[in-house]
């Protein structure tokens, strides 16, 4: 209608990229619930190093070789004060860490983690948002080949797939081929530092959309290069996410994959018996994070412990509650983030960041290494 009346004006228009007919598939949208408000900081890092040697036995048509090789082990342990700041009881799920001499957040389409060791090719990441600007002009609505939706976005969201750098011309009979979708299926490609490339599924391809197209929301994307150590305690939360079951109820997010070609968070699916991940209004805890990472004999990550200086980066998650209300699921989930850069002091025993402990205090940690406790030392 817009376009008729414009013409019959006499004023030039042009149309959109895609238009939307009736039959559209919503985007899933989770209302909102209450959330609580949590407040986090690393208080504690203590990073060790050992080196040894390794031989490996090469077998080449000259006759055997055998070749020594330097690896190190940095064992650590970080500790994060987790407070709930709110008025409402909550769950904690996901405390999050990574530690490297440069940590940079970037806005982007899709948001995650990009943790690499040295360097390396980047990675790439795929999902759907509610819309994006390409050239200056709102797309919030997508034609996809298939009837069977949504198994056939499924088909869509694959991350090996080809990219033209021209958009096809939309089939004459698309709505009986295919299926229009709220949302725009959106691929973000990365190099170890930055976002190099963009692609957009757009009448059936993927488009090259690279420098053309602009987030409607923007998500925090977290890299690192030549990282020392990273993990994800993963504490069995359940939040509610139904990606087209429709037996299990209505679609509360879309198919995506998080990481391909790249290196993720470490994650540990700890056990939790004994430990309470409810935290009680105003209630202050001690999280730990421990592990031992192996570097090979290009030492990128260790030789950041050496300069005094390292970046952190420390995240958690909180819920109310994920089973529905009348019926209903809610959002709930909130996530705090911490980023700094910290002052490592040098000792015999390795490489300590401490803000938290005197001298005549020790951690002592819980049965299953989750929660540390401030204790009188001997």
């Amino acid at each position: 209608m817009v376009a008729l009346f414009a013409l019959s004006i006499g004023v030039a228009y042009a149309s959109p990229l895609l238009f939307s007919p009736l039959d559209v598939k919503p985007f899933p949208v989770v209302p909102e619930g209450p959330k609580a408000d949590f407040s986090l900081d690393v208080v504690y890092a203590n990073f060790s190093t050992v080196e040894f040697e390794q031989n490996v036995t090469y077998t080449t048509v000259s006759g055997v070789n055998v070749t020594t090789y330097k690896w190190t082990n940095v064992t650590y342990m970080v500790v994060l004060n987790v407070t709930n700041i709110s008025g409402m009881e909550a769950r904690i799920d996901n405390p999050t860490f990574a530690a490297a001499r440069e940590i940079t957040v970037i806005p982007s389409a899709l948001g995650g983690f990009s943790f690499e060791r040295a360097g390396g090719p980047g990675a790439n990441f795929g999902g759907v948002v509610e819309g994006v600007w390409l050239d200056g002009e709102w797309v919030n609505a997508t034609w996809i080949p298939g009837k069977d939706y949504p198994l056939n976005l499924f088909s869509v969201l694959n991350p090996r797939h080809n990219t033209s750098d021209t958009i096809p011309e939309l089939p004459v009979n698309a709505t009986e081929e295919g299926t229009w979708i709220e949302g725009v299926p959106i691929a973000e490609y990365y190099d170890s530092t930055k976002l190099v490339s963009t692609s957009m599924y757009i009448n059936g391809a993927w488009v090259n959309v690279a420098g053309r197209v602009t987030p409607g929301s923007e998500q925090p994307m977290v890299m690192s290069v030549n990282t020392l150590a990273n993990l994800v305690l993963s504490l069995g939360g359940r939040h509610y996410r139904n990606v087209g079951n429709v037996s299990v109820g209505p679609a509360t997010a879309l198919p995506s994959w998080k990481m391909y070609n790249g290196n993720g968070p470490t994650t540990h699916w700890q056990n939790i018996a004994g430990f309470s991940d409810v935290w009680e209004p105003g209630q202050s805890r001690l999280i730990v994070m421990s592990g031992t990472q192996m570097f090979g004999p290009v030492n990128t990550g260790v030789p950041a412990l050496e300069t005094g200086k390292l970046m952190l980066y420390a995240a958690v998650s909180s819920y109310v509650n994920d089973w529905p209300v009348d019926g209903v699921y809610y959002d709930t989930v909130s996530t705090i983030t911490w980023l700094n850069e910290i002052r490592l002091e040098s000792t015999p025993n390795g490489y300590v960041y401490n803000s938290v402990l005197d001298e005549n205090h020790i951690f002592q940690l819980d049965q299953n290494g989750i929660e540390a406790f401030i204790q009188p030392g001997t």
